[in-house]
Order: structure tokens, then C-alpha cells, then sequence
């Protein structure tokens, strides 16, 4: 899949620049899942790493015949821990894994899979609509505010001249690539936030596939595991293999 994307050796990142990672599994509607009481059961299998069940709402846009947008408003329920670093997040169509403390594709893993058998031990799954992965990315510049060296120069264009990085104050691009059913999105950019005083460039890379299929628990895993080595690759292509490097030590710079 996306085979443009290079292969890359697989590193352990100690110190990965990962901020968000979200998973997520969309099917036909499942009024179980609508629903405090269903919401209720699926906690109970999964409460010991997910003690607590918020209620949120979900708005969904629609354009009208007529131009104009109407608005519906959908219950979901959050399951997370005390510390909110991992979430379950259900609504009647869609089970979606929320966490900003990855460390491997192994733990995400069993957790995606433990959320959807929870969630098939109180409703049958029969389509699966829409499939998911994506990798929020914020790379920090170096103690220079240079990011040459840590970003894959076409992606950084102008940001990559001095004399233009004094002056820009934003720069966001996207990409869409398609592979069959399967869509890759990276959109990348001039973070707006700095850390430790540093600017920063962000390297979201969002893999998708909408296209309808029944849905089977090991067809969906190893699609996911399709999804993750599309992600690490793109992230590979954009970050230079000498800053991967720096990254698996746990020393800061």
C-alpha cells in the first residue's frame, strides 16, 4: 500500500514527537451504542483501564438542498483513565481510540482490540464503514530555531531559508495521495505553539480507507497494521533518518 512510501527499519523513539494518536472504526448504526445503558456495558468490560464514563455530544454538519446547513446532535461516551492520557471514545456509529502517551504500535494495538471485542459483546458488527489511523507529529526546531536537519527539505520550503524564517508566520500544506480505496492525508506545517521557546513544525499524517466492507475483528487488525506501516513510513520519508536516530536516545536536543 503506497508504495512510493520507501521501506524504513523500524526504531524504538524514545523521545517520539508524537502528540496525538487516533484509531478509529466507523460501521452501521448501533443504537446500543446511542445509549447510557449500552455505553454502560461496554465500560464494565473495559473499567479496569478505563474507570471513568464521561457523556459528550457530537454535532454533525449537513449542507441542505437548499444551500443552507443543518445540525444534529448525537450522544457519545468517553471512557478514560484518571490521568485522560487514553479514551475510548463510542457513539452509535463509531468506536475511536484517543491517546497522547504512545509508546508502541503493540500497546495501541491491544487496546484497539480490546475496546472493539467490548463493544462486540453487546452488538453484532456487520459493516464496517469507514476504517482509520492517524499520527499527530510536532517536531521541535533545534537550539539554533533551525529545522534543516530535521525536516525533509521539500517540506519545508521557504521555512528552510534564513531569511525567510524570520518572517513567516504560518505555513500549512496538505497532501492527498490515493491508493485504491485507501486514502493517505499529511498535512504538515509551522506549529503555532513553541516548546521551551523553540518553533515547531507539525507532521500529521492521517491514513483512511471509506470503502464499505463486513466487518471481521482480524480483517480490521490487520488492516490497522496496513494503516501503522503506512504511517511510520510517511513519517520516515519526512524526517530525515539521522534525526530518527537522535530520537531512540533518551537525551534531549
Amino acid at each position: 500500500m503506497f508504495d512510493f512510501l520507501p521501506a524504513a527499519e523500524v526504531m524504538v523513539l524514545r523521545r517520539a514527537p508524537l502528540r496525538q494518536v487516533i484509531a478509529q472504526v466507523r460501521f452501521e448504526s448501533q443504537s446500543a451504542l446511542g445509549t447510557h445503558q449500552g455505553a454502560a456495558r461496554v465500560h464494565e468490560v473495559l473499567v479496569d483501564d478505563y474507570p471513568r464514563m464521561l457523556t459528550e455530544q457530537q454535532q454533525v454538519f449537513t449542507m441542505t438542498s437548499a444551500g443552507g446547513v443543518s445540525t444534529v446532535t448525537h450522544p457519545q461516551f468517553r471512557l478514560t483513565d484518571l490521568e485522560q492520557s487514553w479514551s475510548v471514545v463510542m457513539g452509535s456509529e463509531h468506536v475511536t481510540l484517543e491517546t497522547n502517551a504512545y509508546s508502541s504500535w503493540t500497546v495501541l494495538r491491544e487496546r484497539l482490540e480490546a475496546a472493539l471485542a467490548a463493544v462486540g459483546s453487546i452488538t453484532k458488527l456487520r459493516i464496517r464503514e469507514r476504517i482509520g489511523l492517524r499520527y499527530v507529529n510536532h517536531v521541535a526546531s533545534d537550539a539554533n530555531g533551525m529545522l534543516t536537519d530535521r525536516i525533509r527539505p521539500e517540506l519545508l520550503g521557504p521555512a528552510s531559508e534564513p531569511a525567510w524564517k524570520q518572517g513567516v508566520d504560518t505555513m500549512i500544506s496538505q497532501v492527498v495521495a490515493t491508493d485504491g480505496t485507501a486514502q493517505l492525508l499529511l498535512r504538515y506545517g509551522l506549529a503555532d505553539e513553541q516548546s521551551h521557546g523553540r518553533v515547531g513544525f507539525f507532521i500529521d499524517i492521517d491514513s483512511v480507507d471509506s470503502a464499505p466492507v463486513g466487518f471481521s475483528m482480524s480483517d480490521t487488525m490487520s488492516y490497522f497494521d496496513r494503516l501503522n506501516d503506512v504511517g511510520y513510513r510517511c513519517f520516515c520519508w519526512c524526517v530525515p533518518e539521522a534525526h530518527r536516530k537522535q530520537l531512540t536516545t533518551g537525551d534531549g536536543g
